[in-house]
């Protein structure tokens, strides 16, 4: 005799209150069924089963109380029990409480005696299903976030591989290129997997190397980015490089960009001139034919109140104009007819608010590749000196206050309010050098209205016809 049928025969000797005891106290909950499936009673070995729950189930068919799923399992457990097994095999079912929500259960029914009688014998399964269901969410958003993850990495080297100055991000403490974008590989003349195994320092001389090493611990130890101009690369021409630092995981990486000088139409053949430029007190501002900025010099930078060039660049230069929707246009139509223009007085609104008033002086240059924009831009307000404009708005004042008097109130303000409208028109004239296009658009005013305002006060001008776009 097996160890198994031993322990059926010391079983089988138990009396029926000792069975229905031990089935209570080995089982979350039980159900005593008759031969039909119809359901007797409803037993819990455990406080954690509302009677509400559960109690509805009386005097019911088992299958019509689980979930549709669940009755296929239900029916074969009683076609088990009807062929004669004495037990079948453990099946999860889910059945329904009052509320119609699903209630798990691992179930086996047994046969009991002779007379059809059957009970199923359950262990609850709502902790193991609540654990299921946490760790299906938990993969659900390991995966979601693996996917933002992946397309974010893509976006973000498209981006890299889109930017036309070498980029290289370099680890801290080796400086080893862990990444570079294609316009890098181009100025370096190495693929992006020969690029990664060379450090920085093997594209300099020893002096520019230690120059290199001490701007990189200076940027880690404050946070701030700074400049270098070193001469590296395949070619070793000179580049302006922008040094930030850059956390990623939990390493210290070093971001770098370069700008390659030989870009620049006026540092390409003398370095002197460019070191005069970077020193020049006056700012000095490189934009595209747009007037969207490509260089600046640190005069500039100071003047707009900004910690270093690299935040600029690639910045319409008239987000710092006083002016921002008419001086750029207007500069840039200047340069279009005549090629250069000379002391545009406008505002410099750096980014503390406080505005500057400046002379802007600027010459068109064309190359081979894109032609280009130079601008120096003058501080004036420490110019000494009266200005032409106040002085005659002075003198019409007081002419006005002697009509007081003589005139209406009403006939002294239609006077004053046509010398101010006289005095911008003559102004915005003399600021787009008598182009009236730009002159109207600086006023806010469509060209026809400033036309009738241009013969009403008898201003001479070019004709019409002959203004710029």
């Amino acid at each position: 005799m097996g160890h198994a049928e031993g322990a059926s025969g010391k079983l089988a000797a138990l009396d029926a209150e000792a069975s229905a005891a031990l089935v209570e106290a080995a089982s979350d909950i039980a159900l005593v069924l008759d031969a039909k499936g119809i359901i007797q009673s409803v037993s819990t070995g455990t406080d954690d089963w509302p009677a509400e729950d559960v109690q509805h189930w009386r005097g019911q068919a088992w299958a019509k109380v689980v979930t549709e799923e669940s009755r296929g399992k239900v029916d074969e457990m009683m076609r088990e029990a009807a062929a004669g097994r004495r037990t079948s095999r453990w099946r999860h079912v889910n059945h329904l409480n009052a509320a119609g929500r699903n209630i798990p259960i691992l179930f086996s029914l047994i046969r009991v005696g002779d007379t059809g009688q059957l009970v199923a014998v359950g262990r609850d399964l709502r902790v193991v299903a609540s654990l299921q269901a946490r760790l299906v969410e938990a993969q659900q958003r390991m995966e979601a976030d693996y996917l933002r993850l992946r397309r974010i990495e893509s976006q973000y080297r498209q981006l890299l591989d889109v930017i036309r100055d070498p980029i290289l991000i370099v680890q801290q403490s080796t400086h080893t290129v862990a990444e570079a974008n294609r316009a890098a590989s181009l100025y370096f003349g190495l693929d992006s997997e020969a690029l990664g195994s060379r450090t920085i320092d093997s594209f300099l001389n020893p002096k520019a190397a230690a120059a290199f090493r001490i701007t990189v611990e200076q940027v880690v130890g404050s946070g701030r980015p700074a400049e270098l101009t070193l001469k590296f690369g395949h070619d070793r021409k000179p580049a302006h490089l922008f040094i930030s630092s850059l956390r990623q995981e939990d390493d210290t990486m070093v971001l770098l960009r370069l700008e390659p000088e030989s870009r620049l139409a006026f540092t390409g053949e003398d370095a002197s001139l460019l070191e005069a430029v970077r020193h020049f007190t006056d700012g000095v501002v490189l934009t595209d034919a747009k007037g969207l900025i490509q260089s600046a010099n640190p005069a500039f930078v100071e003047m707009i109140q900004m910690a270093h060039a690299g935040q600029i660049i690639g910045e319409p230069l008239n987000r710092w104009l006083g002016r921002s929707n008419t001086d750029l246009p207007v500069l840039i139509n200047s340069l279009a007819q005549g090629g250069t223009i000379r002391l545009f007085s406008t505002r410099l609104v750096g980014s503390g608010g406080l505005p500057v008033p400046v002379e802007i002086s600027g010459v068109a240059v064309a190359t081979e590749q894109d032609p280009y924009l130079a601008f120096i831009i003058r501080d004036t307000g420490r110019r000494l000196g009266a200005q032409e404009e106040p002085s005659a708005v002075t003198r019409s004042s007081s002419d006005l206050a002697a009509l007081v008097g003589r005139m209406p109130l009403k006939d002294i303000v239609g006077e004053t309010v046509d010398l101010i409208e006289r005095l911008c028109i003559e102004a915005a004239l003399k600021i787009t050098r008598n182009n009236r296009a730009s002159a109207a658009d600086m006023l806010g005013l469509s060209r026809q209205s400033l036309y009738v305002k241009l013969r009403r006060y008898g201003i001479e001008g070019p004709d019409s016809d002959q203004d710029g776009a």
